[in-house]
């Protein structure tokens, strides 16, 4: 048996626990309480308890409770599926010959096989606490949670869409504009189908059907990696990434502790009325949405793989666009010493243009983690007439994350001539990290790269070969440097200031590109206020190569306190061109709820502009829905959107809110209207089930259900349930439900004298249903309106059948005399 000495932990002390029964009628003559004098706080039964291994949540089962011979008390049975839950170290365990293999379902003694073990249960937060030495623990990191319990899912087919619909009127002309986002997906096993596109219509007859990627993808457990077929994105860290049609196994870092969970960008910006924004990358149109005037933040963006720049538009109501673009890279490569991360990818290019090119892509990189603060990593790409190396290190220092790496490229292609050229050049890249915690400064991300020449990148070189003299007009990088930047100047009030640079200069463009935003926010009181500026430069062959700037003052204040607040807002905006406007406004929550808002804004422009807008949002439990509507002095413009889902599985077919990549269904058999806890709007629909949309995956999601609104004749018998879906998986979260009538039955012995304190309860399948109060009385669920009840006390043992009269519309259980014989 192991042994584990710790000098400063006391022993447990075995003294039995001694109850006084005088305080009982009669001083409790006649009444069985030997389980409670015992020191047992729970009587014999099956119960779902939370476990807790040395104060950490471990997961929530079910537990039976029985009366132990050894120890003579009701306690946990700890059999060897439970103590393998655990995370303790059965190889010492079955090399002593302490746990029989054969006998899974056999209740240990847990203090008998490790020293300085103990278990406790707290009958009133239904908590099994354990305490074992570390020393009898599994080695894991924080966070862990064992592959085992990652659950695949069940079958299912979803569509989650985003729809925007936007319609504007001058004197002359009305133009309208549709489109609709889609992510549709099948669950099949381990196996994950999944499909990406959009269309766009408008009253010109611009009708564009486009998809983004479609794949089949599935976990690789023992690589901690995602296994990919079809159309997908090869992976960023090292190489730009391109769209292949082939075979791609990526490591998936959120299958690892404490892992990082990747990097999308925060776009900030202002509107000046209810404007559509629309955010592209690629070429594609990855993103739309319906905004109020005033500044917005978008901050759940749902990457695609790539790191191409984000295009980001801002339609205003009078149909004037604003486009600025915000670079978009990943962090610093960081993997954990003796670890591997591997990128591979074999395939077909896949343009995003209408390039014919398809040419075959080969790519493999490796990141491994040589010590604590550093990681070497580097790799290759492939094509036919074009090849790249890559190497370089990242170092972990108190300065920050450093990156430094170079690439080698060499490449063949015809010219615009026709005539093949050959190029040969080198890139070096230096990127930069850090939060300084002193300063509360957060450098979110810092490059700079420098190309010579010669060298093309994997995209570039195909662009070439495919003689697309639009991409041959475009800028081929010499060096370019980004930075973002966020800065607390000490508290709420005195502020924060955040910065995002980026210039570019190019080897076949003169000029360069630049484009700046600084940004300060605070506080005076109860007045919020943001001070903004933007400035871009751009070359002759872009955007007309004029520089453009623009200022931006936006007051905020609440009206009132409370959960119902009404804020007023204020918008002074001025560009380069003089032109300047002043709106106004105000913002709220309808009838105080959290998932339902309006808006209203009026503004004036130096030019003579009048406009007038409102809008209104909410959140269902089947979408979240939003419209607004603005009135100018030549125009009028109406918006509306929509995003939810629709997802079919073996229980139905249900309509949800937007899906992120893994999702949860709540089943509650036969009730409908359930509130799903910390899940605004979501109730389970006419089928039992509802849509949580989001999930962590490899991780333990809590879902609990609200039964505040439930009826007294139904009783779920734990409104907490843990789910650990893989990623993409479609997890169900089971809670059984009994639905019948409540009766307080009065129990009587056959002589009339009631039934003791303490008498158990049960129905005949032997389950405990309630104990008798002092009176006789027990108030009891039961689900039919006539059976047989069981009394237990001690020796005495009986049964009393009962028929339930009609249901009592005074008050909500009804009461019953019953003879136990």
């Amino acid at each position: 048996m192991p042994v584990i000495a710790l000098a400063d932990t006391p022993k447990k002390n075995n003294t039995a626990t001694k109850f006084s029964t005088s305080f009982l009628q009669n001083g409790g003559a006649g009444v069985d309480l030997s389980d409670f004098l015992q020191g047992s706080n729970v009587v014999p039964g099956t119960y779902r308890v939370d476990l807790y291994i040395n104060r950490s949540l471990v997961g929530r089962q079910d537990i039976v409770f029985a009366k132990q011979d050894k120890t003579g008390r009701v306690e946990a049975c700890l059999t060897l599926p439970v103590l393998q839950s655990l995370g303790l170290d059965m190889q010492p365990l079955r090399q002593a010959g302490l746990l029989d293999n054969t006998q899974p379902e056999q209740c240990h003694d847990l203090p008998g096989l490790i020293e300085l073990s103990s278990v406790e249960y707290d009958t009133g937060r239904q908590q099994l606490t354990i305490a074992v030495p570390q020393a009898a623990m599994l080695r894991s990191a924080r966070g862990y949670v064992a592959p085992s319990l990652w659950d695949e899912g069940v079958t299912t087919g979803f569509i989650s869409y985003d729809l925007t619909a936007r319609r504007n009127t001058t004197h002359d002309r009305t133009a309208n504009r549709y489109y609709v986002g889609l992510r549709n997906g099948i669950n099949l096993g381990p196996w994950r189908l999944r499909n990406e596109s959009n269309f766009t219509n408008s009253n010109t007859g611009d009708m564009k059907f486009s998809s983004d990627r479609t794949f089949a993808q599935r976990d690789i457990t023992s690589l901690k990696s995602q296994l990919t077929l079809g159309a997908a994105y090869t992976d960023p860290k090292i190489f730009d990434s391109v769209r292949i049609n082939g075979v791609l196994l990526n490591s998936d870092d959120a299958m690892l502790p404490d892992s990082q969970r990747g990097y999308a960008p925060i776009i900030r910006g202002d509107a000046e009325t209810n404007a559509t924004v629309e955010i592209r990358q690629n070429n594609y149109l990855m993103y739309s949405l319906n905004v109020p005037p005033g500044p917005f933040v978008i901050d759940d963006l749902y990457p695609n793989g790539s790191n191409g720049d984000l295009e980001i538009t801002v339609i205003e109501a009078d149909g004037r666009r604003r486009v600025t673009t915000q670079a978009f890279s990943s962090l610093p490569q960081m993997v954990r010493r003796g670890q591997l991360r591997q990128n591979l990818a074999l395939g077909v290019y896949d343009s995003t243009t209408q390039d014919p090119i398809s040419p075959k892509i080969a790519m493999a990189t490796l990141a491994y983690g040589l010590t604590d603060n550093t990681t070497l990593f580097g790799g290759t790409q492939w094509s036919p007439d074009f090849s790249a190396w890559n190497l370089g290190a990242t170092q972990n220092t108190v300065f920050g994350a450093f990156s430094a790496d170079i690439t080698q490229a060499s490449s063949a292609a015809p010219d615009i001539r026709r005539q093949i050229q050959r190029n040969k050049g080198q890139s070096a890249r230096v990127l930069y990290a850090k939060t300084l915690a002193r300063t509360d400064t957060t450098f979110t991300l810092a490059s700079y790269r420098y190309s010579t020449e010669g060298y093309r990148t994997l995209n570039e070189h195909l662009r070439d070969f495919g003689n697309n003299p639009q991409y041959r007009s475009s800028g081929r990088a010499k060096s370019r440097f980004d930075l973002s930047l966020s800065q607390s100047l000490g508290g709420r009030e005195y502020g924060s200031l955040y910065l995002r640079l980026n210039e570019q200069r190019y080897w076949n463009i003169e000029g360069k590109t630049r484009q700046y935003t600084v940004g300060y926010s605070s506080n005076w009181g109860r007045l919020s206020y943001n001070l903004s500026a933007t400035h871009s430069v751009n070359p002759a062959t872009y955007y007309g190569g004029n520089d453009r700037s623009r200022f931006s003052l936006t007051l905020s204040f609440p009206l009132g306190s409370g959960s119902n607040t009404t804020y007023a807002r204020s918008t002074l905006t001025r560009d380069d061109n003089g032109v300047q406007s002043l709106s106004g406004g105000a913002s709220g929550r309808i009838m105080g709820r959290n998932d339902a808002a309006w808006s209203v804004n009026a503004s004036h422009e130096s030019l003579s502009e009048k406009t007038f807008s409102g809008s209104v949002s909410g959140t269902t439990p089947v979408a979240h829905m939003n419209a607004g509507y603005t009135q100018g002095n030549n125009f009028t413009t109406f918006n509306a959107g929509a995003s939810g889902s629709i997802v079919a599985h073996a229980g139905g077919i249900n309509l949800g809110q937007s899906l992120s990549e893994s999702f949860t269904l709540v089943e509650v058999p036969g009730v409908a209207g359930v509130a799903v806890g910390n899940n605004a709007g979501v109730t389970t629909g006419a089928n039992g089930y509802a849509v949580v949309p989001n999930a962590q995956p490899y991780r333990t999601n809590w879902i609990s259900l609200d039964s505040s609104q439930l009826g007294a004749d139904i009783e779920i018998d734990n409104t907490t349930q843990q789910v650990i879906p893989r990623r993409g998986s479609v997890t169900v979260a089971r809670f059984n439900v009994k639905q019948g009538r409540r009766v307080q039955f009065e129990l009587v012995k056959a002589d009339g004298t009631p039934m003791p304190f303490g008498a158990r309860v049960e129905n005949e399948q032997g389950t405990l249903l309630a104990i008798a109060d002092p009176s006789g009385q027990a108030l009891v669920m039961v689900e039919s309106d006539k059976g047989v009840l069981k009394v237990k006390s001690g020796a005495l043992a009986c049964e009393a059948g009962y028929v339930l009269p009609e249901r009592s519309n005074i008050q909500g259980y009804d009461q019953v005399r019953l003879v136990c014989r």
